[in-house]
Order: C-alpha cells, then sequence, then structure tokens
C-alpha cells in the first residue's frame, strides 16, 4: 500500500492539471496561491468555476468536467493518492476543462479570491459524526461562511450524501439563514428523481464508486442544493 501511494504521489507531480503547493507559507505566512487566477493562468477561458470540496477519487469531478465542457472543475482533496484516479482519467480523455488542488479545506480561502467560484459541490465527505460544533464537517454552515468568501453572491451550493445526519443537519441549519433552498431529497432516486428533468437527472445520476456500493446496500442518497447570499 505505501509504495502505491508513493507511486501516485510521484505520477501527480507530472501531471500539469495536479496542484500541491506548500502549506506552510499559506499556514504560517498567509501567503495564498493561485488566488483570483485560475481561469487566466489554468483553465484560459472565462467559464464558470465549479469546485468538488472533499473530491476523493476524483470521480465526480471528472465525470461533470466530461459532461459540462464549457464549464471548469475543480477537484479538492488532502489526500493526493486518492484524486490520482482522476487526474488519471482526466488525461487519458484529453479534459482541458478539470484540474486537482491537494490542500486542507480549513485553508480553502488561501485559494480563491471573492466571487471567483460559481459553485460548490460536497460529494460524500467525511461526516464527522461526534462533530457536533461542525468545525471539521465541510457541509456545516461553520464551513459555509468560509466559502461565502469566494463564491459569487447566489452561488450554489450542492451536499450529496448517504448519511442523514449530513442532510438533516444541513436543513435545520439553514433555516437560521437567509440561504434559499432551490431543492432537496432524502432519496435521489426514488420519486425525486422522476419529478427531474433530463439535465439533472444526468446530473445526480453521476455516482461514485462508493455510492454505487451503498446503493447496493440499500442505503438512500440526499440531496441539498442551496443558494448562497452575502
Amino acid at each position: 500500500m505505501a509504495k502505491d501511494k508513493l507511486k501516485r504521489w510521484a505520477e501527480n507531480k507530472t501531471f500539469t492539471h495536479v496542484f500541491e503547493p506548500n502549506l506552510l507559507p499559506i499556514i504560517k505566512e498567509g501567503k495564498t496561491f493561485m488566488k483570483g487566477e485560475w481561469r487566466k493562468k489554468f483553465y484560459k477561458n472565462d467559464n464558470p468555476l465549479v469546485i468538488e470540496l472533499g473530491c476523493g477519487k476524483g470521480e465526480y469531478t471528472v465525470q461533470l468536467a466530461e459532461a459540462n465542457p464549457h464549464i471548469n472543475y475543480l477537484g479538492i482533496d488532502v489526500k493526493g493518492h486518492r484524486f490520482n484516479h482522476g487526474a488519471r482519467i482526466a488525461k487519458a480523455k484529453g479534459l482541458t476543462n478539470v484540474a486537482f488542488l491537494r490542500t486542507r479545506i480549513e485553508f480553502i480561502e488561501a485559494f480563491f479570491a471573492p466571487n471567483e467560484v460559481d459553485e460548490i459541490w460536497l460529494t460524500f465527505s467525511d461526516p464527522q459524526p461526534r462533530d457536533e460544533t461542525g468545525l471539521k464537517r465541510i457541509t456545516s454552515s461553520f464551513f459555509w461562511n468560509k466559502y461565502k468568501h469566494f463564491i459569487k453572491d447566489n452561488g450554489v451550493i450542492h451536499i450529496k450524501h448517504d448519511n442523514p445526519m449530513i442532510y438533516q443537519n444541513a436543513l435545520e441549519e439553514l433555516e437560521g439563514t437567509n440561504y434559499v433552498i432551490e431543492s432537496h431529497s432524502e432519496d435521489v432516486y426514488g420519486d425525486y428523481f422522476q419529478s427531474l428533468d433530463e439535465q439533472w437527472k444526468k446530473i445526480l445520476s453521476i455516482r461514485t464508486f462508493y455510492e454505487s456500493r451503498w446503493l447496493e446496500e440499500g442505503k438512500k442518497i440526499h440531496y441539498v442544493r442551496f443558494r448562497i447570499r452575502q
């Protein structure tokens, strides 16, 4: 396993669409990295920028990018050996609208300027069931307040998860905000799915390896979509 991780880390360094900045200057000196420059320096266009936080293997990021070539996607996770899987697929398919960033989400504000991000996806992140304050759960209002610093006004946040606690906590926390819930379901692939138009069916039917496994185990998939108001 250790040798496999080393191999993936080494391969990541050869990819031009993988960014693994040193966090020490960011933590100790308040430095930033690519802040406000993702479109100019990497994507070379002015298309919308959508990020997936806690992207794991990067499957959702890649499939979204493949389905929407007019949108820029950035998968972010602290474990580079995991998203190496998605990085390899993106390169093999010649996708130019997808990249990956290795960092810790608590320092996410160092990477994006105000209004730089259009949408955020939070897919099957670590539920942190013992984190009652939400300081570690990237789906909590504590982190929403961080995202407000760089997501556009009225920007969209998506939460897709197998854990009902994540779903219920999100709905409860949204009640005390001026954010607008656009849609939600405690069972994405139930009656809710049949009510969607073809575009949303295509987006929400994207499944990661683990999502497919959880569905086979009979678990329900939950979903919340809301807009951030500054």
